[in-house]
């Protein structure tokens, strides 16, 4: 088997910029609601990037984690770690929602009770104990995400166990069942790549565990790190995007952010510093803020600035342009000022490391720091 302990851990900005542009597209997915008169040419099923995000969490995760990291002294850091990184704009944006709700301004549900706000508040709103989405609705693949985390060192135990083609067998069967086996768990049968508030974290499982079947191949790829795999890679991405900007097919989307993904991680690590990083990785760094607050933005800013202007749907375009920017800009400040702080803070409380930290840092920051720079962001 691959150790699974990177020799020179690294941060992929390519895969940084990904997540912002997928990040964008989960948003446009949303604002295109904004008038029932817009274009069924923005229709697209850009909800999907949310299981290219489940993909790269568990790619970027397994790959800067260390395989020495074991015990519940290592899994309590791990924990700490990673709510860290997502709970703190979590928590914020919860309590904004709870502030409009509680002087009547509704969201995109009318959920808003206090048994859902201690489903958000606890970040179980994903787990199927309810019925509906409420207050900030897209984070419910937060929530997700948590559970992936919870059973992080069972999916790794499993990836460690077997051979890599037997892995593959195991995640292509995982998404075969949840996807395609009209299970009933789902609030439309066999819709897994539209659940959400209905046992959303399995909708993750299969993803994350593929982002760590990637994670083991990448480390089998040393003959293949040349620059060229790298292009391919963005070619591929790019290729996804259009092919999710005209039609659902949710299959087609994994097999290409999965193969854009792996081919981008081994053609930028042929580069000692990708041309653009530091643009790129600041980018990355928005798409959390800019998943976690779109949807306050658009009850608050978007929305009456649509009404306001008296804009009419042929405008969209430059609209969502404008739109993205302002976004963009405010995620930035946020990552910059809130995001990254908190982050910094909350992980003070985590257990010490089991090696010395300079084992475990990568260029650019630390091991686990380097697993979801800006990576959490989520479709809904």
């Amino acid at each position: 088997m691959p150790d699974m302990e990177a020799t020179e851990p690294r941060r992929f900005v390519v895969l940084d910029f990904y997540r912002f542009v997928a990040a964008l597209g989960v948003f446009i997915f949303h604002l295109k609601n904004i008038d029932k008169g817009i274009s069924p040419a923005w229709n697209g099923s850009y909800g999907l990037f949310v299981d290219m995000f489940f993909i790269l969490s568990g790619f970027v995760i397994s790959y800067s984690y260390p395989s020495t990291s074991t015990g519940v002294r290592s899994y309590a850091r791990f924990l700490v770690r990673r709510i860290a990184r997502i709970y703190p704009l979590h928590l914020l944006t919860l309590l904004a929602f709870a502030g409009l709700a509680f002087i009547g301004i509704a969201g995109p549900t009318a959920h808003s009770g206090l048994t859902d706000f201690l489903y958000n508040l606890f970040l179980v709103q994903a787990w199927g104990v309810t019925d509906h989405l409420s207050f900030n609705s897209p984070s419910w693949s937060i929530s997700a995400e948590l559970f992936c985390y919870l059973l992080f060192p069972l999916m790794m135990l499993l990836a460690t166990s077997v051979r890599p083609i037997v892995l593959a067998i195991i995640v292509a069967a995982s998404y075969g069942i949840l996807a395609h086996g009209f299970l009933p768990i789902w609030a439309e049968r066999s819709q897994m790549y539209g659940a959400n508030f209905d046992y959303g974290m399995l909708r993750a499982l299969p993803s994350f565990l593929n982002g760590i079947l990637l994670a083991i191949l990448f480390r089998l790829s040393g003959p293949y790190r040349k620059k060229p795999v790298a292009i391919a890679g963005i070619a591929l991405f790019g290729l996804s995007v259009l092919i999710l900007n005209v039609f659902a097919k949710p299959d087609l989307a994994i097999i290409l952010f999965s193969l854009a993904i792996l081919c981008t991680a081994v053609g930028e690590s042929a580069f000692k510093k990708f041309p653009g990083s530091a643009w790129l990785g600041r980018l990355g760094n928005t798409s959390y803020a800019i998943y976690m607050l779109h949807e306050l933005l658009l009850i608050l800013l978007f929305k009456p600035a649509w009404s306001y202007l008296g804009l009419q749907p042929g405008a969209f375009a430059l609209f969502a342009l404008g739109c993205c920017v302002v976004l963009t800009i405010a995620a930035d400040i946020t990552y910059t000022y809130v995001e990254n702080p908190a982050r910094k803070l909350l992980n003070r409380l985590a257990p010490a490391a089991d090696k010395p930290a300079a084992t475990l840092r990568p260029a650019g920051g630390e091991a686990l720091d380097l697993a979801e720079r800006g990576q959490t962001a989520r479709a809904g």
